[in-house]
């Protein structure tokens, strides 16, 4: 752990509290009209992965592609050292570059990927631009590939030593579960009394540290797509009645569909509360779906419902194009990032890990991604707004006063967040460092409000406070994850819960003290803090309370789920 205060005191006045045009470019809304990149080649299909590969190219243009794709993957590695109007007009020139000596297509075989029939027409018609473009859209094409590039180096950490794909994926569930506080907004499936606000892109999640559960599962998803694992959502109901309804993600691993519960934030457990179940154990034992009711909440989905599930594959407006299809195999050779699906062969492999009964019933595309799209221009100042409230601790900036970096601002929270998710913890440059400097003294605060109107001082006071409580309660996430579980306590207790009590990490810092607590063997307490989550999590909490309870104490080792 990083001894207190040793990075925060390289830090003084000279402190900017961002204004509303500067975040708006990290807010990159989707727009229309946006300057586009050449013409490039077309792709074939590879069913047995689930994805698209482009037609190779001749050995001189391979070379060229490799040496622009780096370039363009260069910057995305290091975004929190660029303004980001200036890396993603670097990224944007570069895949331009790119475009223009792809190989010429022989012909063109490319097609819209059938699933997407299922789509209801207003959801197809709100992508940022045609499917079947060949050219790259500035900025929502550069937004999606810097998302990619976030979530394919989570992947890369996350997964940790695992081999097998169970243990993978319950590394990124646990992942996601830790690093993604639950709450409501947006819901699974918006109404007109519920429309939700929060209509975030993957990279806004990631930097918000919060997500609704349907937010969960799409960041979860996409996790899953860069480790190389085929996970889809699985729904119930009758699509001839007009009732499916999207309930959990699955991995599917050797003909089976492992069940992994993102609104409880847990795997579901298998046989004897063991392992994670799939959908076939669910089916024939009705206690593992039994076991996730409580006396005064039902669990919605039971064995009789595993006969009746279908298949929705999270195939977005982007990983569905064909301009990221002829992308994708080169960029997996630069940086194993996988930007492209196949939504039909994927379905067809889920499909055969279910029940004989619902192997033969439609698959679709899952409408999440497709409906956040959708708000997002339906009401870009409402979700603009939402965007504001929860990202502007990231753009303050702060100069170091020691001489390095050359007094060049940083924000602080914001390279934090970045190098966390580059898995760069420890030293002067790792996130760690820039989580303590995202909690200056109250001098530097002082300085950097001093001269401005009162109103605007507290406004800028309270931005800073906020900031503060973010970094705390990240730094308690980080140590978390690393296993430092004695750290983990001092952040997520002494210096969120009781520091701040009322913050709107309060609830998370509940349930992520208690994995800490269950870390050092005190089972007592952990229940104790599961049992006073009020979020959208908490029966999910309880059940966890309630099962810990019956199992009396534990060995300290490292956090624990039914």
């Amino acid at each position: 752990m990083t001894p207190r205060g040793s990075a925060r005191t390289m830090w003084a006045a000279g402190a900017a509290v961002a204004s509303v045009m500067a975040l708006a470019a990290m807010v990159s809304l989707i727009g229309c009209g946006a300057p586009r990149a050449p013409a490039v080649s077309t792709p074939a299909t590879d069913p047995a992965r689930g994805t698209v590969r482009s037609a190779a190219p001749t050995a001189t243009s391979a070379a060229a592609r490799q040496k622009l794709l780096a370039g363009a993957v260069a910057v995305l590695d290091r975004f929190d050292d660029f303004d980001e109007a200036r890396g993603a007009e670097l990224v944007f020139d570069r895949l331009a570059q790119w475009s223009r000596v792809a190989a010429a297509p022989a012909g063109d075989s490319w097609r819209p990927d059938p699933l997407l029939d299922t789509l209801p027409e207003r959801l197809r018609a709100a992508a940022p631009e045609p499917l079947d473009a060949v050219g790259f859209a500035a900025t929502p094409d550069v937004t999606f590939l810097r998302d990619e590039r976030w979530l394919a180096d989570i992947a890369r950490v996350a997964r940790g030593d695992a081999v097998d794909d169970v243990a993978i994926a319950t590394n990124l569930f646990q992942w996601t579960v830790r690093s993604l506080a639950l709450v409501s907004d947006p819901p699974l499936v918006p109404s007109e009394t519920n429309p939700g606000n929060r209509w975030f892109l993957p990279g806004e999640i990631l930097l918000a540290g919060r997500a609704s559960a349907p937010q969960r599962a799409w960041v979860f998803l996409e996790l899953l797509r860069h480790a190389g694992l085929t996970g889809v959502m699985l729904a119930t109901g009758d699509a001839a009645g007009g009732d499916v309804r999207p309930w959990v993600p699955a991995v599917v691993s050797d003909g089976e569909a492992y069940l992994f519960e993102p609104a409880y934030g847990m795997p579901i457990a298998g046989p004897e509360g063991r392992g994670v179940a799939t959908v076939t154990e669910a089916a024939r034992e009705p206690a593992i779906l039994e076991a996730l009711s409580l006396p005064d909440r039902p669990y919605r989905v039971q064995a009789a419902d595993m006969q009746r599930l279908s298949v929705l594959v999270a195939a977005d407006a982007w990983t569905a194009s064909r301009r990221m299809a002829i992308l994708d195999a080169d960029l997996r050779s630069a940086r194993e990032m996988r930007i492209a699906v196949d939504a039909t062969a994927m379905a067809d492999a889920a499909r055969t890990a279910l029940p004989e009964a619902a192997r033969e019933r439609p698959a679709g595309v899952w409408e999440f991604p497709w409906e956040t799209v959708a708000r997002r221009r339906a009401a870009s100042d409402v979700v603009a707004a939402a965007a504001m409230r929860e990202l502007a601790p990231l753009q303050i900036a702060l100069v170091p006063s020691d001489g390095a970096g050359a007094g060049r601002p940083m924000r602080p929270l914001y390279a934090a967040r970045l190098r966390e998710f580059r898995g760069e913890l420890d030293g002067p440059t790792g996130a760690k460092a820039a989580y303590l400097a995202a909690r200056p003294g109250r001098d530097v605060i002082a300085a950097a409000v001093r001269g401005l109107p009162l109103e605007q001082a507290d406004s800028a006071r309270r931005l800073y406070g906020q900031m503060k409580e973010d970094a705390a309660y990240w730094l308690g996430v980080l140590t978390l994850g690393e296993g430092e579980y004695e750290a983990a306590v001092d952040y997520l207790r002494r210096m969120t819960l009781e520091a701040a009590p009322d913050s709107r990490w309060a609830d998370a810092a509940q349930v992520n003290l208690a994995q800490a607590y269950l870390g050092l063997g005190k089972t007592t307490e952990a229940v104790a803090a599961l049992r006073a989550d009020r979020s959208p999590q908490r029966f999910g909490s309880r059940l966890l309370a309630d099962r810990l309870e019956e199992r009396g104490p534990v060995t300290p080792r490292g956090p624990v789920t039914p």
